[in-house]
């Protein structure tokens, strides 16, 4: 069992009382991420055989509040999602039939064009990071990419939500220049693209375009950091 069980039902509420102070609901910050995600591929960060057909893991996908959005931004392609908690996982197959569930381990022998995880790691600790990555690394095919979205650590809102959140009870958050180091140094990915997002909240969204301006200041609420193998 998952310690991640317990909050699954309740799931959505927990979040958007952690984000209540931001005045940002929980279906734009996924909405917002999977948006980066499509316009990191459609600029050229990751050299994937096509923009449309994809194999795209949603790694780590809880109840599925990315699936929505990757269903709709990636409608040509297979999604499939995977986590921990089979509870999540219970609800994830009930809401998103078209979505192929894979093992927590992905011990299948199908290969990912795309492996999004979003703020995921932080949940993971110690050497564990390490093992999950090499794998997700032999996952990918050869032209493939990682995207990972995690929260900045130097934003002290974004701390004060992490702290205040029931399900970050045990999160040790990790820096850019951290994960960076991990997935270079430790795991063998080539880093390709590295940014700061996430820096209006959703009243202001129509500011959002400027984020691809401010990415190389670390103001914003998350980051992210496109990876190959």
């Amino acid at each position: 069992m998952s310690e991640f069980d317990k909050f699954a039902e309740d799931y959505h509420e927990l979040l958007r009382k952690s984000l209540a102070l931001t005045r940002t609901s929980d279906e734009y910050q996924a909405e917002y991420k999977v948006r980066l995600l499509k316009n990191r591929l459609a600029r050229g960060a990751a050299k994937t055989r096509s923009a449309t057909q994809l194999n795209v893991l949603d790694f780590g996908c809880g109840v599925g509040l990315s699936l929505p959005y990757l269903i709709e931004q990636f409608s040509e392609s297979k999604i499939f999602a995977t986590d921990v908690s089979e509870v999540s996982l219970d609800l994830v197959r009930a809401q998103f039939p078209q979505v192929t569930i894979a093992d927590s381990r992905l011990n299948s022998a199908e290969r990912f064009d795309v492996i999004f995880m979003s703020t995921v790691l932080h949940h993971i600790t110690g050497r564990a990071r390490v093992e999950i990555l090499e794998n997700l690394r032999a996952k990918l095919k050869p032209q493939g990419c990682l995207v990972v979205i995690e929260h900045n650590t130097y934003n002290p809102l974004t701390r004060r939500i992490v702290s205040n959140c029931p399900m970050d009870v045990d999160a040790e958050l990790i820096s850019m220049r951290d994960i960076k180091k991990l997935l270079f140094r430790d795991c063998g990915f080539k880093l390709r693209e590295t940014g700061y997002c996430s820096f209006f909240p959703e009243p202001l969204k129509a500011l959002a375009k400027l984020d691809r301006i401010l990415k190389k200041f670390p103001l914003g609420g998350q980051y992210f950091v496109v990876a190959t193998p």
